[in-house]
This record gives structure tokens, sequence and C-alpha cells, in this order.
């Protein structure tokens, strides 16, 4: 794209960036008025996009250089697209490298932090939107959509776990680049119809991810059986979290319930109970924002009847207990 107004709007230098050139290493002052969340037992802040979002579908920023990103949670969702050099990132604790093209979708949830300090020619564009808007763009333009369709779908509002983050490199995503630029043009120059040529393009960069995350699959899938069988395997235990065992998973893989799970370790790191303890506290955390259930209703609904220990794996995934965490979405 040559719009010569979105390389002076990624490019030139914004009084913040002034300021951090000015006063290295230190804190930019705004995040006195940043509120703080308790998660895993340390303080994060709380980034809340709520005035932007009342006026506009979506938000878009270029993250400030010249300065690091504290640990965080989101209240909204965010899609971080590095659009020039690189970016170094800690998500739930993990360090993560990302360059020109890839792209990184975070739930609410997840802790993230961008320790090492954005050079000149790092670039990094941010898009926050809220669930309930890619909810409504989506499904409208997809009634009956496919379950390969609806990849992108399930990772943002099916499985509903507020900590999941998804990468997709640029090589699976090399359309969307256009695509940001034609958004981030139209977000700082509005006119006449903008939000709903926002609203278009964004529901464009949806496909053109799950695009990007099905030939992703495809390529992957092709590397061996034992892993298609552990993509049954996961679906299953995603279609019946509540009542499904290691017996019923190696029915339907083929496999004796010794060796599955000896594979499922060796595959995901993870025991298959801890998988579906995963997928049953997923659902309740998305129970708990979306519905009044009591918190004893929401355990029994996703298949857990011992409240102690419901609580305690609770706040073991989400740093919180069930009623702080229902707080956080009011």
């Amino acid at each position: 794209m040559k719009d010569h107004r979105l390389k002076h709007l990624l490019y030139a230098h914004s009084p913040s960036e002034d300021w951090h050139l000015e006063h290295p290493g230190q804190l930019s002052p705004r995040y006195r008025n940043i509120p703080q969340v308790e998660i895993n037992e340390r303080q994060v802040y709380l980034f809340d996009w709520e005035s932007t979002l009342q006026e506009s579908p979506i938000g878009l920023i270029r993250e400030t250089r010249f300065t690091d990103v504290p640990a965080h949670i989101n209240h909204d969702m965010e899609l971080t697209f590095i659009y020039d050099g690189t970016c170094e990132f800690v998500i739930n604790g993990r360090a993560l490298s990302l360059k020109t093209g890839d792209i990184l979708i975070c739930n609410t949830g997840v802790v993230r932090s961008s320790p090492n300090i954005k050079g000149e020619n790092d670039i990094v564009i941010s898009m926050v939107f809220r669930k309930e808007f890619f909810d409504s763009v989506f499904l409208s333009r997809l009634p009956g959509a496919s379950s390969l369709t609806n990849l992108l779908f399930d990772f943002v509002s099916k499985n509903r776990q507020a900590t999941r983050y998804l990468v997709l490199p640029e090589d699976y995503a090399r359309q969307a680049r256009g695509i940001i630029e034609l958004l981030y043009v139209e977000y700082h120059f509005k006119d006449l119809y903008s939000n709903e040529l926002m609203t278009d393009l964004a529901s464009a960069l949806f496909l053109t991810i799950i695009q990007g995350l099905y030939r992703r699959r495809e390529s992957f899938d092709q590397k061996s059986t034992d892993d298609d069988r552990i993509v049954r395997v996961l679906k299953h235990v995603e279609q019946e979290y509540k009542t499904c065992t290691l017996e019923s998973a190696a029915a339907i893989a083929g496999y004796s319930p010794a060796y599955l799970s000896n594979l499922i370790k060796e595959k995901t790191g993870r025991t298959f109970s801890q998988i579906k303890l995963d997928q049953q506290l997923s659902e309740a955390a998305y129970l708990l924002n979306n519905t009044g259930l009591s918190i004893t209703r929401v355990a029994q609904k996703v298949g857990i009847s011992n409240m102690s220990y419901f609580y305690a794996k609770f706040k073991d995934v989400f740093g919180m207990t069930p009623k702080a965490y229902r707080g956080l979405s009011k």
C-alpha cells in the first residue's frame, strides 16, 4: 500500500515516544491511572478500551516504541500484527519471538508483556475487539458455517478459554497485511460509512486468518497418523468433556488406554485428565461471565460435583476465585 498517510502514522514519532527517548528506562506516567488486578499472586495492569469501543467496532493503535510493556491483561480480545521488524513477548510465562507478518491473538485473560525495548523500525499494530463484535460480524456473514470455517470461531467464542492465545506465522497470513493497512487508514481517517467499511474489512481479516489456520493444520495433519488421531481425541474431549473417559477416547483413536495415555503425554506434555479439566474449566469461565448461574450450578453444568476441587483447580488455572473472575466482566 502506497498511502503516504499510512507511512506517517506508522513511522513518525508520537509525543509518547519522544518522552521515552528523553526518559529512557522509565515507565510512562499514564500507568499511574491504569488499574491493576491480581493474577497468580502478582499484580498486572488491566488495559480497558471501553471508551474507544463505544465509538467504533474495533480499536487500532501502533504500539509505542523505545520502551517495554509491563505485564497486563486486556478487557477485550486483542489481535497483534508485526508490521515491521520484530517483537519479543512473554505470554502466560512463555517467551515468544515474532517477526514481520506474524499474528498473535490473545483472549481476555492472557497475561502478556513485551520486556524488550522496541527499536525505530519495530512497528507493531494492535487491534482490539469485543467477542460480541466477532460473533455478530462472523455469524451474520457465515450462517451454517462448516467446522473448518468455524476454526477461528472455536478459538474466540466456542472454546472460551480466557487464558488462551494463538500464533499464526507470516507464511500462513500473507494477505492479512494489506487488509490491516486498509483498516488502519480507515480507522485514523474516518469518513462516511467508515464503521461499516471497517466491519467488512475485519470480517475479511478473520476469514484470511481462518484460511491460514486451515492451511497450517493441513500441513501438520500430513505428518503422522498419531497426530491425526490425537486431534480426534482432543475434539472428543472438547465435545464430551462432561462424561468422556480415557477409555472412550481410546476407542475413538483405536488404541489401548495405556498407549493413548502415553501418546497424549508425549505429544501435548499433559495428561488426559489435565486436558479434560482444562476444557471443563474453560466452559466454567464462559458460564461465569455470560450467565447468572450460581457458582455451584456452574460447576455441576461442566461435570464437576466436588466444589472444593472446583475452587482449587479454577484458581490454579485462572489465578483467582470463580467469584473474582466473574467480577472482571462487570
